[in-house]
């Protein structure tokens, strides 16, 4: 069955079926939707107040294969998650355990040299701890 919408002059538009068996024309009217209220909390009260809300608020109306789809990509950006994750896990590194002796923990270059920097001065204001950080890493570059 074929579905068209009919705009007439005087009234709210309607959207009917044709078509039918052996040539015959069967047509059916379908009437206007009941009134609900929008997933913003607006009241829409029929077809032409839903158009006018999608268009004013910018959105689409999504029917099955649209949800079906977004789901779809949805479980791709997570299984893209999952396994940046499981490539992480590697490279972290195990905590010591309890009551176990503490391994020597290696000092990157820049915990270093701001570990020389700040010998025998006050600890600096944070933003200005960020800023000595930025600066030593320019350096180090």
């Amino acid at each position: 069955m074929k579905r068209t919408w009919v705009y007439p002059s005087d009234g709210e538009p309607y959207e009917i079926e044709v078509g039918g068996y052996r040539g015959e024309t069967l047509t059916t009217v379908r009437g206007d939707i009941e009134p609900f209220r929008s997933p913003d909390g607006a009241m829409i009260s029929g077809r032409k107040e839903w158009r006018e809300h999608l268009k004013r608020t910018d959105t689409i109306e999504m029917g099955h294969s649209d949800v079906k789809y977004a789901q779809q990509e949805w479980n791709k950006k997570k299984e893209i998650q999952r396994e940046r994750l499981k490539g992480q896990v590697a490279t972290v590194q195990e905590f010591d355990r309890p009551g176990s002796p503490i391994a020597p923990m290696r000092m990157s270059g820049l915990n270093v040299e701001m570990a020389n920097r700040l010998h025998n001065r006050p600890m600096p204001e944070r933003k200005e701890m960020i800023k000595m950080t930025l600066d030593q890493m320019k350096r180090m570059k």
